[in-house]
């Protein structure tokens, strides 16, 4: 595992975000970050150590969720969203094995998500915003996957800059 040692700022490296969206800004943040030096800091490179980005995706993918089923039954749409994303781990988990089952995970569970989203969009009811704001996003991590994917070199060269 790489990781950083004295630089405080190095929290800001696109490497250590998992989705474009993130990705993208934290290299526009690095940027225009100014070096923190700190001498007892160390910041893994990981791509899934940023706790703001797991929680902020985590949590809207369990209320857009929530919206689909509160077409269902508003009053269980909530337990429904979180039983079936923890069932979906689970069954996706020990189904496949170690070592591809936490990405396979993510795609089957985008997936299915999109297939709703792209059903619940056509609806003539609220829950089409919802099914929307979440294709829009999607869209909008894909058009960033596709800019960080052409500043690649560059964002080569500036975590370059952090190697110890």
């Amino acid at each position: 595992m790489k990781a950083v040692r004295g630089r405080a700022d190095a929290r800001w490296l696109p490497s250590r975000h998992h989705f474009a969206l993130f990705r993208l800004f934290a290299y526009l943040r690095l940027r225009i970050a100014t070096p923190i030096l700190c001498d007892d800091l160390v910041l893994t490179i990981d791509r899934d150590q940023t706790a703001f980005e797991n929680y902020t995706v985590g949590v809207w993918f369990v209320l857009t969720m929530t919206g689909f089923f509160a077409t269902l039954s508003p009053l269980l749409s909530l337990p429904l969203a979180l039983i079936t994303v923890q069932v979906g781990i689970v069954i996706v988990g020990l189904a496949l094995p170690r070592g591809i089952n936490i990405r396979a995970a993510s795609v089957i569970h985008m997936s299915l998500m999109t297939a709703a989203a792209l059903y619940f969009a056509t609806a003539s009811s609220w829950v089409r915003f919802v099914a929307w704001q979440f294709l829009a996003l999607v869209a909008l991590n894909a058009i960033a996957a596709i800019i960080v994917f052409l500043l690649r070199d560059s964002i080569v060269k500036l975590e370059a800059t952090f190697a110890s």
